[in-house]
């Protein structure tokens, strides 16, 4: 008896073996170039998360959500929140978010020989923030922040982890 392939057996290999490459092939793109765009996804969510977990802490604390302080206006790219000890800012610029104290002489001097600190930064590149404050008789009693995340994929722009979020004031 000889030893070596039969012709059949060289026949099954020869056409399950495109198959099996082609699985293998999906396995390997997955592990190249999604599994490390999810995780950039995640980590910015996290950013996100806890830049809002921040701003809600300071919404339920607050006295009021002022249109104006000073030079500083409340748009879509600040928000502005009084607190018993101070006035506290969320700026958007760029691709992040700071939160920073603004003093005034009605309020505590924490800090001294300065106007206003930078407490937080969160960077969120890739994150699309947007808020609006909900008013009533001039007052703001409430806060909607909108959230998503947008990725290339495949030349097309994906919005992930989208979601709404509505904070009022005092509401613990």
């Amino acid at each position: 008896m000889r030893k070596g392939f039969t012709l059949v057996e060289l026949l099954v290999i020869i056409i399950v073996l495109p198959f099996v490459m082609l699985v293998l092939n999906g396995l390997f793109s997955t592990l190249i170039r999604d599994i490390p765009r999810s995780y950039r996804v995640m980590q910015e969510n996290t950013s996100l998360l806890s830049m809002l977990k921040q701003m809600q802490q300071d919404i339920d604390k607050a006295k009021g959500l002022p249109e104006s302080f000073d030079e500083y206006t409340t748009s879509n790219k600040l928000l502005l929140i009084e607190l018993t000890e101070g006035m506290i800012c969320y700026q958007l610029e760029d691709d992040k978010v700071s939160r920073y104290w603004i003093l005034d002489t009605r309020y505590s001097t924490r800090i001294k020989n300065q106007e206003s600190r930078i407490e937080k930064v969160w960077s969120i590149p890739h994150a699309k923030v947007e808020w609006q404050v909900w008013r009533k008789d001039r007052g703001g009693y409430a806060v909607e922040v909108q959230t998503h995340i947008e990725h290339k994929v495949g030349g097309n722009l994906e919005k992930k982890m989208a979601n709404s979020h509505l904070y009022f004031v005092g509401a613990f």
